[in-house]
C-alpha cells in the first residue's frame, strides 16, 4: 500500500470539529470527521465499501466481515484494526440481535499518531504539517488489549452521553493506540528469526493464518501438531517462531484466548458457566474454573455481569430503541 499524503486544508478542516459523529447519515462525513456507527439488528449486510481507517468491533453477538478474501467472524471478545481504503463486507445473520460498536477515524488523526511515534524530533519541526499514512495489513486484536482497552473506554463513554470534549478526548487516545498497535505490526515481522525480507514474510504469514485458524475455532482440541499444521510448519519450527514474534508460547497464547472469550460470553451473552466452558475448548469445569480464577482472579460465576461495556451497551439499546 503506498503512503498517502493529505493536504493541510484537509487537516485544518477535519479539525474545525472534532466531536465524533454517532450513527452519521451523510456518506461526506466518512474521512473529514470522527464517527462511530453502532446498530442491533438479526439481518444486515454491507456488500462493498471501503473508507478510513477503522475499528470494527462487536458488542454483543457474532458480524461477520470480509477483508482481502478473508472471513473474519468477530464476537465481544475481539476487533478488527483496518486500514484506509480497504474494501471490506460486512454481514450479519445471527437468530438473537447482535450489535457493532465501529469507530472511523478522520483521516490525519491515525496518521498523525502514527508520524510522531516514529519520526526525529527534527524532522517533525522541519515538516509539521505533513501526513503520512502507514501502510499496514488488517490487524484482529483481542478486546484485552491496549487499543481493546481503549475502544471500551469510548463505548462506555458514549453509552453515559458523555459531555463532546471527553467523546474526543478519548477519540484521540483510540487513535493514537491505533498508532500503537500498526506499530507492534511492524516490530512482529522483525522479530521473525530469519534473514531475508521474503522468508520473514512468508513466516509471518503462516503464524497469522494459524492463529486465525485456531482463533475461528477455540473449542476445538489444539495440540500443538495440530497448530503447527495449520500454519505448514514443523512443530518445533513453529513454536520457535511463534514465541520469537508474539513473546509468548503457541499453547500460553491459546489458553489466554480461552479465557479472554470466556470473559465476553459471561459477561455478555447470558451463558450458562458450563456452557461457556465448552465453547472456549475446556472438558473439565474445574480445570475450567481454575484456570479462569488465576487469570481473573474471580470464579467464572462472579464474572457474569461484571463487565462495563455490557451494561453502556444496554444503555445504548434503550436510547436509540433497539
Amino acid at each position: 500500500m503506498p503512503i498517502k499524503s493529505f493536504s493541510r486544508l484537509a487537516i485544518s478542516d477535519s479539525t474545525t470539529d472534532a466531536t465524533p459523529v454517532i450513527i452519521p447519515r451523510d456518506p461526506s462525513l466518512f474521512g473529514p470527521r470522527n464517527l462511530i456507527l453502532t446498530g442491533a439488528n438479526t439481518s444486515h449486510h454491507v456488500p462493498h465499501f471501503a473508507g478510513p481507517i477503522a475499528i470494527k468491533s462487536v458488542a454483543f453477538g457474532e458480524v461477520e466481515w470480509r477483508v482481502e478474501d478473508k472471513r473474519h467472524v468477530l464476537g465481544p471478545d475481539r476487533l478488527l484494526l483496518l486500514p484506509d481504503d480497504a474494501p471490506y463486507s460486512m454481514t450479519m445473520d445471527t437468530p438473537t440481535p447482535s450489535r457493532t460498536f465501529c469507530a472511523t477515524f478522520r483521516r490525519g488523526l491515525v496518521e498523525d499518531c502514527w508520524r510522531v511515534m516514529n519520526s526525529p524530533h527534527q524532522t517533525l519541526l522541519d515538516r509539521p504539517d505533513a501526513v503520512e499514512s502507514p501502510a499496514f495489513a488488517p490487524r484482529l486484536e483481542s478486546r484485552s488489549s491496549t487499543l481493546g482497552r481503549a475502544l471500551t473506554a469510548l463505548e462506555f463513554a458514549v453509552a453515559r452521553s458523555a459531555d463532546s470534549v471527553q467523546q474526543t478526548i478519548l477519540f484521540e487516545l483510540l487513535g493514537a493506540a491505533a498508532a500503537e498497535a500498526i506499530r507492534a505490526q511492524r516490530g512482529e515481522s522483525l522479530r521473525v528469526p530469519a534473514l531475508k525480507s521474503a522468508t520473514r514474510e512468508e513466516i509471518l504469514r503462516r503464524l497469522v493464518s494459524a492463529r486465525e485458524i485456531v482463533e475461528s475455532d477455540l473449542a476445538a482440541p489444539w495440540p500443538l501438531t495440530q497448530m503447527a499444521r495449520s500454519a505448514a510448519m514443523s512443530p518445533y519450527h513453529f513454536h520457535r517462531c511463534f514465541r520469537s514474534v508474539y513473546h509468548e508460547a503457541p499453547q500460553q497464547w491459546l489458553s489466554r484466548r480461552r479465557s479472554e472469550r470466556a470473559f465476553a460470553l459471561l459477561s455478555r451473552s447470558g451463558s450458562s458457566v458450563t456452557e461457556v466452558c465448552l465453547a472456549v475448548g475446556y472438558q473439565s469445569l474445574g480445570s475450567f474454573s481454575a484456570s479462569f480464577a488465576k487469570r481473573f482472579g474471580m470464579s467464572p460465576s462472579a464474572a457474569r455481569g461484571q463487565s462495563p461495556t455490557w451494561r453502556a451497551f444496554e444503555a445504548i439499546n434503550r436510547s436509540h430503541g433497539s
